[in-house]
Protein backbone atom coordinates (compact mmCIF):
# COMPACT_ATOMS: atom_id res chain seq x y z
CA UNK A 1 0.00 0.00 0.00
CA UNK A 2 1.13 3.65 -1.07
CA UNK A 3 -0.06 6.37 0.79
CA UNK A 4 0.60 10.05 -0.47
CA UNK A 5 0.23 13.28 1.00
CA UNK A 6 0.28 16.61 -0.70
CA UNK A 7 2.65 18.30 2.17
CA UNK A 8 1.74 21.07 4.97
CA UNK A 9 2.03 21.36 8.50
CA UNK A 10 1.12 18.80 11.14
CA UNK A 11 -2.52 19.75 11.63
CA UNK A 12 -3.55 19.12 7.36
CA UNK A 13 -1.99 16.14 7.64
CA UNK A 14 -3.41 14.48 10.89
CA UNK A 15 -5.91 12.70 8.68
CA UNK A 16 -3.61 11.33 6.61
CA UNK A 17 -0.79 10.45 8.98
CA UNK A 18 -3.77 8.55 11.51
CA UNK A 19 -4.69 6.53 8.36
CA UNK A 20 -0.63 5.24 8.31
CA UNK A 21 -0.43 4.41 11.81
CA UNK A 22 -3.40 2.31 11.60
CA UNK A 23 -2.03 0.44 9.12
CA UNK A 24 1.29 -0.55 10.31
CA UNK A 25 2.65 -3.21 12.73
CA UNK A 26 3.35 -1.22 15.80
CA UNK A 27 5.30 -3.89 17.26
CA UNK A 28 7.75 -3.69 14.21
CA UNK A 29 9.92 -1.03 13.33
CA UNK A 30 9.27 2.00 11.40
CA UNK A 31 11.60 3.67 8.78
CA UNK A 32 11.77 7.43 8.60
CA UNK A 33 13.61 8.54 5.92
CA UNK A 34 14.14 12.27 5.54
CA UNK A 35 17.00 12.58 2.77
CA UNK A 36 14.83 15.02 0.76
CA UNK A 37 15.87 17.45 3.69
CA UNK A 38 18.28 19.98 3.20
CA UNK A 39 20.65 20.13 6.87
CA UNK A 40 20.42 24.20 6.11
CA UNK A 41 17.23 23.92 6.69
CA UNK A 42 16.46 21.65 9.29
CA UNK A 43 18.91 18.54 11.03
CA UNK A 44 18.82 15.36 10.68
CA UNK A 45 18.30 15.53 14.49
CA UNK A 46 15.64 18.25 14.46
CA UNK A 47 13.98 16.05 11.68
CA UNK A 48 13.55 12.57 14.33
CA UNK A 49 12.88 14.63 16.82
CA UNK A 50 9.57 15.84 14.90
CA UNK A 51 8.64 12.75 13.66
CA UNK A 52 9.22 10.88 17.13
CA UNK A 53 6.92 12.95 18.67
CA UNK A 54 4.50 12.93 16.07
CA UNK A 55 3.92 9.31 15.55
CA UNK A 56 4.37 9.35 19.61
CA UNK A 57 0.57 10.34 19.42
CA UNK A 58 -0.12 7.02 17.78
CA UNK A 59 2.08 4.76 19.91
CA UNK A 60 4.67 4.33 17.86
CA UNK A 61 7.76 3.92 19.44
CA UNK A 62 9.92 1.63 17.50
CA UNK A 63 11.41 4.26 14.94
CA UNK A 64 14.76 3.84 12.73
CA UNK A 65 15.81 6.73 10.79
CA UNK A 66 17.89 5.89 7.66
CA UNK A 67 19.94 8.98 6.73
CA UNK A 68 22.77 6.57 4.65
CA UNK A 69 20.79 4.28 2.30
CA UNK A 70 23.80 2.64 0.62
CA UNK A 71 23.32 -1.48 0.75
CA UNK A 72 20.04 -0.69 3.13
CA UNK A 73 17.19 -3.35 2.51
CA UNK A 74 13.60 -3.68 3.43
CA UNK A 75 11.87 -6.52 4.68
CA UNK A 76 8.31 -7.77 5.88
CA UNK A 77 10.37 -7.50 9.22
CA UNK A 78 9.94 -3.46 8.97
CA UNK A 79 6.36 -2.05 9.96
CA UNK A 80 6.54 0.61 6.80
CA UNK A 81 8.90 3.31 5.55
CA UNK A 82 8.05 6.90 5.94
CA UNK A 83 9.61 9.36 3.64
CA UNK A 84 9.69 12.71 4.26
CA UNK A 85 9.84 16.05 2.30
CA UNK A 86 12.47 18.49 1.16
CA UNK A 87 14.42 19.35 -2.32
CA UNK A 88 12.89 16.54 -5.31
CA UNK A 89 15.29 16.32 -7.14
CA UNK A 90 17.73 15.56 -3.83
CA UNK A 91 15.93 13.21 -2.76
CA UNK A 92 15.09 11.14 -6.39
CA UNK A 93 18.89 11.29 -6.91
CA UNK A 94 19.59 9.60 -3.48
CA UNK A 95 17.66 6.84 -4.18
CA UNK A 96 18.68 6.05 -7.38
CA UNK A 97 22.40 6.33 -6.83
CA UNK A 98 21.71 3.64 -4.07
CA UNK A 99 19.08 1.73 -6.16
CA UNK A 100 16.81 1.99 -3.08
CA UNK A 101 14.33 2.91 -5.29
CA UNK A 102 14.07 -1.01 -6.25
CA UNK A 103 13.91 -1.50 -2.82
CA UNK A 104 10.66 0.39 -2.15
CA UNK A 105 9.04 -0.81 -5.43
CA UNK A 106 9.77 -4.44 -3.98
CA UNK A 107 8.23 -3.14 -0.81
CA UNK A 108 5.03 -2.39 -2.11
CA UNK A 109 5.22 -5.24 -4.07
CA UNK A 110 5.47 -7.76 -1.66
CA UNK A 111 2.69 -5.71 0.68
CA UNK A 112 4.70 -3.02 2.65
CA UNK A 113 3.13 0.31 3.32
CA UNK A 114 4.67 3.56 2.37
CA UNK A 115 3.94 7.22 2.73
CA UNK A 116 5.16 9.74 0.71
CA UNK A 117 4.54 13.48 1.92
CA UNK A 118 5.61 16.36 -0.50
CA UNK A 119 8.57 15.26 -2.46
CA UNK A 120 7.88 11.96 -0.82
CA UNK A 121 4.86 11.75 -3.04
CA UNK A 122 6.15 13.33 -5.94
CA UNK A 123 9.10 10.67 -6.57
CA UNK A 124 6.44 7.95 -6.95
CA UNK A 125 4.90 9.56 -10.19
CA UNK A 126 6.37 8.73 -13.53
CA UNK A 127 8.32 11.70 -13.51
CA UNK A 128 9.14 14.41 -10.79
CA UNK A 129 8.77 17.05 -13.17
CA UNK A 130 5.80 19.03 -11.17
CA UNK A 131 8.33 19.62 -8.58
CA UNK A 132 10.09 22.17 -11.37
CA UNK A 133 8.25 25.22 -10.20
CA UNK A 134 9.10 24.68 -6.26
CA UNK A 135 12.68 23.17 -6.36
CA UNK A 136 16.28 23.46 -7.39
CA UNK A 137 17.45 21.10 -9.14
CA UNK A 138 20.66 21.23 -6.46
CA UNK A 139 21.89 17.67 -7.22
CA UNK A 140 22.41 18.31 -11.05
CA UNK A 141 19.94 15.01 -11.71
CA UNK A 142 20.21 14.37 -14.97
CA UNK A 143 16.86 11.49 -15.11
CA UNK A 144 13.94 12.71 -14.33
CA UNK A 145 11.86 10.00 -14.45
CA UNK A 146 10.31 8.82 -10.96
CA UNK A 147 9.35 5.61 -9.37
CA UNK A 148 6.64 5.57 -12.03
CA UNK A 149 3.77 3.53 -9.60
CA UNK A 150 0.85 5.56 -10.36
CA UNK A 151 -0.05 4.48 -13.64
CA UNK A 152 1.87 6.48 -15.23
CA UNK A 153 0.57 9.72 -13.75
CA UNK A 154 2.50 12.38 -12.16
CA UNK A 155 1.87 13.95 -8.52
CA UNK A 156 1.24 17.77 -8.02
CA UNK A 157 1.97 18.21 -4.35
CA UNK A 158 0.87 21.77 -1.88
CA UNK A 159 -1.23 22.40 -4.39
CA UNK A 160 -3.06 26.21 -4.61
CA UNK A 161 -5.05 28.08 -6.98
CA UNK A 162 -2.39 30.08 -8.61
CA UNK A 163 -0.99 27.02 -9.93
CA UNK A 164 -4.20 26.56 -12.42
CA UNK A 165 -1.98 28.01 -15.30
CA UNK A 166 1.50 25.92 -14.96
CA UNK A 167 -0.89 22.56 -14.34
CA UNK A 168 -2.56 23.82 -17.68
CA UNK A 169 0.72 23.57 -19.53
CA UNK A 170 1.77 20.26 -18.08
CA UNK A 171 2.70 17.81 -20.38
CA UNK A 172 1.63 14.33 -18.69
CA UNK A 173 -1.75 13.19 -16.06
CA UNK A 174 -1.27 14.25 -13.20
CA UNK A 175 -2.92 13.77 -9.30
CA UNK A 176 -2.95 17.47 -7.58
CA UNK A 177 -3.32 17.22 -3.78
CA UNK A 178 -3.69 20.49 -1.61
CA UNK A 179 -2.04 19.82 1.70
CA UNK A 180 -4.68 18.58 3.38
CA UNK A 181 -5.23 15.86 0.80
CA UNK A 182 -3.96 12.34 0.97
CA UNK A 183 -4.41 9.31 -1.39
CA UNK A 184 -4.11 5.88 -1.39
CA UNK A 185 -3.17 3.98 -3.81
CA UNK A 186 -3.82 -0.68 -2.86
CA UNK A 187 -3.57 -2.82 -5.96
CA UNK A 188 -5.78 -0.61 -8.69
CA UNK A 189 -7.89 1.12 -5.80
CA UNK A 190 -7.49 4.64 -5.90
CA UNK A 191 -9.21 6.18 -2.24
CA UNK A 192 -8.73 9.29 -1.07
CA UNK A 193 -8.44 10.75 3.03
CA UNK A 194 -8.78 14.66 3.60
CA UNK A 195 -10.00 17.26 1.37
CA UNK A 196 -10.38 15.74 -1.98
CA UNK A 197 -7.92 15.40 -4.71
CA UNK A 198 -7.80 16.81 -8.28
CA UNK A 199 -6.76 14.64 -11.17
CA UNK A 200 -5.59 16.22 -14.73
CA UNK A 201 -5.83 13.70 -17.69
CA UNK A 202 -4.90 14.10 -21.14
Amino acid sequence: MLILSGGGDAEKVKPIDSFFANKINKEKVLIYIPVAMEEACFTYEECYNWFSKTYSEYGIYKIEMWTDLQEKKLSNEYAGVFIGGGNTYRLLKTLKDTKFDKECIKFLNNGGVIYGGSAGAIIFGKTIDSAKHADKNIVNLKDSKGLNFLNNKDVWCHYKETDDELIDYYNNELYILYEESGIIIDGKDVKEIGKKYKIKLL
